[in-house]
């Protein structure tokens, strides 16, 4: 579970390394090293306090044998498949407690032990007058660092397993069981909420990673992209609140509700729709610092000032920016031949020996809006009948036109050309003249090439740099942040607490409308306006809809679906993210058939059929913990 976070711009006083044998928290005094030795040097004090970074969970990786600090989380909620691995069997074949493989809670708890004893140990090491040294201020930032990544592993835990057990200290690594009882829900918001709220009085952490340059211009502290600011605590702080509001975790989920622990302690609450309000109060105090200290959705514009939105949904990915509120450079050195990046991973086999093997599902495909804002139900000039010749606005070089692209990917919004690879779509930079994709039976990226499955008839684009390429006087790598954090998720938390308060609150629809805007469509203001979409505004379902299908499509495999769906409790069957199917098209039919001819590939069908039972509303607690701790309760329906 541990990995290396190593900032590509950093100085060498701030290298995240992976951890050594005397670092592990299960054995720290291997190598000879006491606890004494340990912190009377500065070395081994900031190896230790790196160490305890890599709790954070890294959601660029989806591919690589991806683990649960990782992002398996896309292809076990229906965004997507991956050709090999647990990923692509979790959901597939089923599991259960012993059987489960994206577990957190043995590395985290580890971590947080780890930041307890940094807590207590840490201190100033050094003369003034030393060139390697250790300040008291140096010490007091790292120690409400550590305090932060407590309550951060303390949330990654619960909004994977919900209540979980409590460590306020460090624990006596003597036991061989870890036999602690759960903590509630309120318990556990209530801690984390605490520690959030004393590492802000602290005041230990900078406001932002901003500085003014010599110059007077605002840049970034590239040197410490990945270390927490006040920014990331407040932002943190109300995503945590949104958490607790919401229907798995405030009475919805009646199963949970009725659990009780060994003393008979009720570890879910009834609902209180009082939450919603405490997550508004966090949440303005967190737009409200974001607005004063210039966060805001990243946009592009033209060299006549004019916007372009393509560029807008493409770049707030590619580099370090004004939305971006936490990121880390885990993936940041990116090339274009590497099978561990995403890049060559989401790559057509066709297109200089790429590795493709993450496809798309057909419901994400038809969740990404029109070019007029409408859904493809909504929306009368929508058909999947013919075929048009479109311009691809990914390429290098433009224009680049894409003959006889089905009219299911014609006129959608910007969000999609960014994010999907589908039939007919040439490359960013054109292996050969006029090439474009072709996912059908016999096509030359076709599904029966052996680890290069896409299972769907597509291939994920989202986030592939459009400068690579391995050929020529094309850049072979270049340098992205991980983005963890960024505005647009909190203007659509913000729309969707203010419906659960007030649904006539026009904050509603102004922030709903500020992610839409940057993404090139017309909000539900301006629809409402011109009399093409009514009867949103005001109306508390058709708001909640709409705010979920703008997380959908605006988060797409950036980690948060398969939590949201969840929160929400909408993956039963036949439900809106109905959890037991993953559609795409017929990959076993051919380009040359009509649309909807059973032997076309331009044919919905039942790619596969997925393993969902109620139970997977929460993560089940590892079976060997509960069977070993008689207080560890596991989670319903287990």
């Amino acid at each position: 579970m541990k990995k290396i976070i190593i900032s590509v711009f950093a100085s060498v006083s701030l290298l995240f390394a992976s951890c050594q044998d005397y670092l592990n928290v299960s054995d720290e005094l291997a190598s000879n090293l006491s606890l004494e030795e340990v912190f009377d040097n500065v070395n081994y004090t900031r190896r230790w306090h790196a160490n305890i970074f890599n709790c954070i969970s890294e959601y660029s990786q989806i591919f690589w044998s991806p683990n649960g600090l990782q992002n398996p989380w896309a292809s076990l909620c229906g965004e997507t498949t991956v050709c090999w691995g647990d990923a692509k069997l979790e959901m597939l074949n089923g599991f259960n407690a012993s059987t489960n493989k994206f577990h957190r809670f043995g590395p985290l708890y580890q971590y947080i032990r780890q930041a307890h004893i940094f807590i207590e140990r840490a201190k100033p090491i050094g003369k003034p007058s030393d060139n390697d040294k250790l300040e008291e201020a140096d010490i007091l930032r790292m120690k409400s660092e550590a305090k932060f990544f407590i309550a951060y592993s303390y949330f990654s835990l619960f909004e994977q397993y919900g209540p979980i057990p409590i460590l306020t200290g460090i624990s006596d690594d003597s036991q061989v069981s870890f036999d602690y009882p759960r903590a509630s829900v309120d318990e556990t918001v209530a801690y984390i909420d605490g520690l959030y709220e004393e590492i802000l009085t602290e005041n230990y952490l900078p406001k932002t990673l901003r500085r003014v340059n010599e110059i007077g211009e605002i840049e970034e502290n590239m040197n410490e992209m990945v270390r927490p600011t006040r920014a990331v605590v407040l932002a943190l702080r109300a995503k945590l609140w949104v958490y607790a509001a919401s229907k798995l975790f405030n009475g919805g989920y009646q199963e949970a509700v009725a659990l009780r622990d060994t003393e008979g302690k009720q570890l879910f609450p009834v609902a209180n729709k009082e939450k919603w309000n405490i997550a508004k109060k966090h949440l303005e105090t967190f737009l409200k610092f974001a607005e004063t200290e210039k966060y805001e959705l990243y946009r592009a514009f033209n060299k006549d000032g004019s916007e372009n939105y393509s560029q807008s949904v493409y770049k707030v990915l590619q580099d370090y920016n004004s939305e971006v509120i936490w990121a880390t450079s885990q993936t940041s050195l990116v090339s274009v031949n590497d099978g561990k990046d995403l890049d060559m991973r989401c790559r057509p086999s066709a297109v200089l020996g790429g590795f493709g093997g993450i496809g798309v599902s057909q419901q994400m495909v038809d969740a990404f809006f029109t070019k007029a804002g409408l859904d493809i139900k909504e929306d009368p000039t929508y058909n999947e009948t013919g075929f048009t010749d479109i311009e691809n606005p990914c390429a290098y070089k433009k224009p680049q036109i894409d003959k006889k692209v089905f009219n299911m990917y014609v006129n959608r919004e910007p969000r999609f050309y960014h994010a999907v690879t589908y039939q007919g779509k040439s490359w960013h930079i054109q292996p050969s003249t006029n090439w474009q994709v072709d996912f059908s039976v016999n096509g030359n990226t076709s599904n029966n090439i052996a680890g290069r499955e896409h299972y769907s008839g597509y291939l994920l684009y989202k986030k592939n740099c459009q400068e690579l390429y391995n050929s020529g006087s094309y850049a072979r790598k270049y340098v992205r942040p991980s983005i963890l954090l960024r505005l647009a998720d909190f203007y659509l938390y913000y729309a969707e607490v203010c419906n659960e308060v007030d649904p006539s609150d026009r904050n509603i629809i102004d922030y709903l409308d500020k992610v839409r805007s940057r993404a090139g469509i017309p909000g539900y203001r301006e629809l409402d306006d011109a009399g093409v979409k009514v009867n949103v505004i005001g109306n508390y379902e058709l708001q909640a809809y709409a705010i979920r299908r703008e997380r959908q499509v605006e988060l797409f495999t950036e980690g948060q679906r398969y939590f949201d769906i969840r929160r929400w409790m909408i993956c039963d069957v036949g439900e809106e993210a109905d959890q037991t199917v993953y559609y795409g098209m017929n990959v076993s039919g051919t380009s040359d058939k009509a649309p909807g001819d059973p032997d076309s590939f331009f044919t919905r069908v039942l790619t596969r059929k997925h393993q969902w039972v109620r139970a997977m509303y929460l993560y089940p607690i590892p079976q060997d913990e509960i069977e070993k701790s008689p207080s560890l309760i596991q989670n319903p329906l287990w």
